[in-house]
């Protein structure tokens, strides 16, 4: 019972200063571009650690602890093929952002392919975030009131007010520094969990033996290739095209500091990975009776409570990681692409109605937030949706004749009812829904240039 208030007090205690620190960059937020995109004021190094924090988010964590309890090693994946986004994303897409001089995924591919293509891209990411953050909130309430002995209602409520005021106080700089902290203790709490695995694997040969058994160091079955494969085009897709990514990469000065952002979060998101697949791996050497999903969470009943209340802490940093950063994505998206074309307030009252605007979205997830089905699948399928509007991305900087802003528009508007549909059936045949998001604008676009060559070839003439 001691143990239990020491861990109720250091949770309280946790969400309550990190919310404060990160609402007390208010007095850095004077105007709307503060608030967006926090131009100079932060170098690579923090950027580089911001770019990631949304994707070390509940799924890559307890999620990828869940599925290397039975998959093993392999799990791992889904975390790591995100490092090797990072650095294509480094070499191909950061510095094109940066230079662009926009601060949303919709304002970038409007220059190429205009304002009918803006639109539509900007639904489809908003969709996107509010679909993570259900999950975030879901699984987060979940967690709260595990760890506070309330209702899961009211650990949704607990977890919408302290990102509220996050983010409505603080802007982009407050999500920052507070998705800082997080990050930090996130990383020391999977450490010191996979250590006390570790160390109980140690004096425990029939667990080690029971891993050896089943293979589960081995990258050979797990999860499968062609999960994998998915896997991979899921997070590249989504890392090229995530509006908090690309308000991160717009707060720096130059292409070169884009880059080297890129190349840090890589570097520290692959050791993610692999640490939470081997934390579910030793779960099931030593409690192989428990359900998968309790992998991670099995570990904080067997630890020291001192211990268990820091590691807590870093699963309470996991769910404000990802709300904190979708609910300033979007509210940048609401901001750039309809609140300002059509009221087109003035400056004193664009930050005003900014403000307004992040409270809406804040409180937008909360009412589905129970209703949200498998988690993983929740997210890889948002991801999903973000990779249409990578296609796009890709085509306007490396193929800019290919396509049209037309077929542009349509082939993203079609590709989020076809992936949506297909992700609803159960990705029938065994076709994951990223492929559908891959091919539907890459075949659109497609057919509009060979319908088209010959007008190109007579324009350029």
């Amino acid at each position: 019972m001691e143990g239990s208030y020491w861990a109720i007090a250091i949770i309280a205690a946790y969400i309550i200063i990190t919310t404060v620190v990160g609402s007390w960059s208010v007095k850095y937020t004077k105007d709307t571009t503060a608030f967006m995109s926090a131009k100079n004021l932060m170098g690579p190094i923090v950027v580089g650690i911001l770019l990631m924090s949304e994707f070390i988010a509940t799924g890559s964590t307890l999620g990828t602890a869940e599925s290397a309890f039975s998959k093993g090693i392999s799990a791992s994946w889904n975390v790591i093929s995100l490092g090797l986004a990072f650095i294509l994303y480094g070499f191909f897409i950061a510095p094109q952002f940066q230079a662009s001089g926009q601060y949303t995924i919709s304002g970038v591919l409007a220059q190429k392919y205009g304002t009918g293509t803006r639109t539509v891209v900007s639904m489809i990411m908003i969709y996107a975030l509010v679909v993570v953050n259900v999950a975030a909130f879901t699984g987060g309430g979940v967690i709260i009131a595990t760890l506070l002995g309330v209702s899961i209602q009211t650990g949704v409520l607990i977890i919408g007010l302290a990102s509220i005021l996050n983010v409505t106080l603080g802007g982009i700089r407050g999500v920052g520094i507070a998705n800082l902290i997080h990050m930090f203790f996130k990383f020391v709490s999977l450490v010191l969990i996979a250590g006390f695995g570790w160390h109980m694997l140690g004096k425990n040969p029939e667990a080690v033996a029971r891993i050896e058994q089943h293979h589960l160091f081995s990258w050979a079955g797990g999860v499968g290739m062609s999960t994998l494969i998915s896997w991979t085009f899921a997070n590249i897709g989504a890392i090229f095209a995530t509006q908090y990514v690309i308000q991160s990469i717009s707060s720096l000065a130059s292409r070169q500091e884009a880059r080297k952002a890129s190349f840090i979060a890589s570097a520290i998101i692959i050791p993610a990975g692999l640490v939470s697949a081997y934390i579910g791996i030793a779960a099931y050497g030593l409690f192989p009776s428990i359900k998968p999903v309790q992998a991670l969470p099995i570990f904080l009943t067997a630890m020291p409570p001192w211990l268990a209340g820091i590691s807590i802490m870093g699963i309470v940093a996991v769910t404000f990681v990802t709300i904190l950063a979708c609910q300033v994505g979007t509210t940048a998206l609401f901001m750039s692409d309809f609140v300002i074309p059509l009221m087109k307030p003035d400056e004193h009252s664009k930050l005003r109605i900014t403000r307004i605007v992040s409270i809406i979205v804040g409180l937008l997830p909360i009412p589905f937030a129970l209703f949200v089905p498998g988690l993983l699948k929740t997210i890889f399928f948002a991801r999903a949706l973000r990779t249409t509007i990578a296609v796009a991305a890709v085509f306007m900087f490396y193929l800019p004749n290919f396509g049209s802003g037309r077929s542009a528009m349509i082939g993203l508007f079609l590709s989020v009812i076809f992936t949506s549909a297909w992700f609803a059936l159960g990705n029938p045949f065994g076709i994951d829904n990223v492929y559908i998001a891959i091919l539907t604008p890459a075949v659109t676009m497609g057919i509009d240039n060979m319908l088209n060559s010959d007008k190109k070839i007579a324009v350029a003439k």
